[in-house]
């Protein structure tokens, strides 16, 4: 009688797979897209505005994030940042206007995303209905509203173990020159950011090891 050797059959594995304690394969958390920093900015500083002539201006939103690579591959990042419905009321013959910025460093704290300079993002609106015979501007106030926007910018990659921060911040200023008697000495300035949503994509890596 012939006799077969039977041998216990082993499956090799990359690093984007494991098995259950079953023997039965499974993807890991990193070998696809994930959602890993999701967190909503609310703003601390709408409403009235006065004279800011200078830049930054006003801080509106201010949100730390951060997020270590827990896997053994490397991950391409995809930075999403959410801006709510905004608002401005701004009377004639001024200007209001929303910047934000987002900066970001590995292993290290950003730097301060100051909207000065280089920026990502601005909205704004003004008003110039010119004045009357004796220097007073013309009454006239504009409501402007623009709806949810959404950026999204790639970064990476970021190596295993390695620690993202990000940094995000908008302001609002009111570009020069500034009238006091704005709307025939009536003025009516409001400024609404509302909120930022920052979500950070993790994007998963074709492996490099093979183990069974």
């Amino acid at each position: 009688m012939a006799y077969l050797e039977y041998t216990e059959p082993n499956v090799c594995i990359g690093e984007n797979l494991t098995t259950d304690e079953a023997g039965a394969l499974r993807l890991q958390p990193w070998s696809v897209p994930r959602v890993v920093v999701d967190v909503r900015a609310l703003a601390a500083g709408d409403g009235k505005v006065y004279s800011t002539t200078a830049l930054p201006g006003k801080l509106l939103i201010n949100q730390k994030v951060n997020w270590r690579n827990d896997s053994p591959l490397e991950q391409m990042l995809l930075i999403r940042v959410i801006r709510a419905s905004r608002s401005i009321i701004v009377s004639n013959p001024n200007a209001i206007q929303f910047r934000d910025r987002w900066t970001y460093a590995v292993d290290a704290e950003p730097t301060v995303p100051v909207s000065t300079g280089p920026f990502n993002g601005q909205q704004g609106a003004s008003l110039d209905l010119s004045s009357n015979s004796v220097a007073e501007p013309n009454p006239g106030v504009l409501w402007t509203w623009s709806p949810t926007t959404s950026v999204d910018e790639w970064w990476g990659p970021l190596e295993p173990g390695a620690l993202f921060n990000m940094w995000y911040r908008c302001y609002v200023w009111t570009p020069p020159p500034w009238s006091d008697n704005a709307n025939r000495n009536q003025p009516l300035h409001d400024a609404r950011a509302n909120w930022a949503r920052i979500q950070i994509w993790a994007m998963p890596s074709q492996g490099e090891l093979v183990s069974g």
